[in-house]
């Protein structure tokens, strides 16, 4: 995962004053409804960037800890912690393996648009596993594996791998990792992880047509 890192690293800080300059979170609906009450829970933001989700976790009650693969990002993510402390610890990390902590440490995990630019889908849902006490859920959000930016439909669906972004600034990593429906499911499963609701918004006809952007789970880990 080092030329992730890099790559992340490199954009670092163009990418914090496009998108998160004054720590501000958009207020997403679904998310918000899927992971719930969060009030003395152990959470896990995975991929958490500069560290939106975990602030908005960490005020909604949660113990919240971060992790990320860019320390750069994560930079930006301490400072804010020191402008508004919320008790956020913040770790540089993996999340193929979640290597810095101990098996079932956490009651949630938080993944919110971040999953798709993983290499390695099945490392990344047996880590979340492991670190997730018996009945934990996990939250996630990706680009819906039937959506492209401005392409209506996948061209070879069932073809998983990486894919070259069409869409946002010329500065952003340029590939993704496309992986149909199935690949999510049977990933999760493999994992010891069920679906408990499914969640694939569209936007506005005639923008949208019927093709989901977006997908949202929340799956929930064995319990025992």
């Amino acid at each position: 995962m080092a030329s992730m890192r890099a790559a992340y690293d490199d954009v670092a800080v163009v990418y914090h004053q496009t998108f998160d300059p004054e720590g501000a979170r958009p207020r997403d609906p679904i998310l918000e409804d899927l992971v719930g009450n969060v009030q003395g829970q152990q959470v896990l933001t995975l991929a958490c960037g500069q560290g939106r989700d975990a602030r908005w976790l960490a005020d909604l009650g949660a113990d919240v800890v971060g992790v990320d693969i860019s320390e750069r990002l994560l930079a930006y993510a301490r400072q804010l912690e020191q402008v508004s402390p919320r008790a956020i610890r913040y770790v540089q990390g993996d999340a193929q393996d979640l290597a810095a902590f101990e098996s079932a440490s956490f009651d949630g995990v938080v993944c919110h648009m971040a999953l798709m630019d993983i290499p390695g889908l099945a490392p990344t849902v047996g880590a979340v596993a492991r670190v997730l006490r018996p009945g934990g859920y996990f939250v996630l959000s990706v680009v819906h594996p039937c959506y492209r930016p401005h392409v209506d439909a996948v061209d070879d669906y069932l073809a998983d791998g990486p894919y070259e972004k069409v869409d946002g600034p010329d500065w952003l990593p340029p590939h993704a990792y496309h992986r149909s429906l199935s690949t999510y499911v049977n990933a999760l499963s493999s994992a010891g992880m069920s679906i408990a609701k499914m969640v694939e918004p569209s936007d506005e006809p005639p923008a949208g047509r019927g093709v989901p952007n977006l997908l949202y789970l929340r799956c929930i880990a064995a319990t025992a």
